[in-house]
């Protein structure tokens, strides 16, 4: 047949597959599930200890099968993070959105991380538990979702020093992000340290006034005085 003659014949469109948004009820019934497996994790690792705790038990006491239990949580360790995700990212987001003016570069990052020494003095054992396994922990969606925001911290921190460089307040050569990595070591260091030694009812203040000495030191460096 010559090629003038022949005819097109559209080929069928593939299949699409198409997301069906979850209904109100739907919705509405994970959200109440989430709830109660976050409090049941919360109250068990209170009353028992994180070790001491077993999903089975988080799921029972939450009135949900163990298989829906790690459709939340890949396990014990993430349940810690779904714990304090939600209240963490909104501690952060308030302590930037209100960083004090006028005051020193150290005041203004005590001004930041004092928002999460009175977050976790509220929670001090749960604290322990969750900073304890976080050092190495990046397994599972809750983590992954932690070890993100940590990034979004570090990334303000990185900006406030630029500002401060920009005002002539601190002077630095090196790059923004490492210095905010260093800043984090420094509060991860010293939360840990504050919650461990005042086991009972950990001192705001004595805390942040070591954290404040620390941030300093970074600030003002080993260097010799020029007289």
């Amino acid at each position: 047949m010559p090629s003038s003659s022949r005819r097109l014949v559209a080929k069928p469109t593939p299949a699409l597959t198409v997301r069906v948004p979850e209904t109100g009820a739907r919705a509405r019934g994970k959200a109440r599930k989430l709830a109660k497996i976050r409090r049941a994790a919360r109250e068990l690792f209170i009353e028992k200890g994180y070790d001491h705790t077993t999903p089975r038990a988080i799921a029972r006491r939450a009135g949900v099968a163990l298989g829906t239990l790690f459709t939340y949580a890949a396990d014990k360790r993430d349940l810690l993070f779904l714990i304090f995700n939600d209240e963490l990212e909104d501690v952060a987001a308030r302590a930037f959105a209100s960083v004090p003016e006028n005051v020193s570069f150290a005041d203004q990052l005590v001004g930041i991380f004092r928002a999460f020494y009175i977050f976790f003095a509220k929670q001090p054992d749960l604290a322990r538990f969750m900073l304890r396994e976080l050092t190495f922990y990046i397994e599972g969606p809750e983590a992954r979702r932690f070890q993100k925001h940590r990034e979004k911290i570090l990334a303000g921190l990185a900006a406030l020093e630029d500002r401060a460089k920009s005002e002539g307040r601190i002077g630095s050569n090196e790059d923004s992000a490492i210095a905010a990595m260093a800043i984090w070591a420094i509060y991860a260091s010293e939360i840990r340290r504050w919650l461990g030694d005042e086991k009972n009812a950990p001192d705001l203040a004595r805390g942040l006034a070591a954290l404040r000495r620390a941030f300093a030191l970074l600030i003002n460096g080993l260097k010799p005085r020029v007289e």
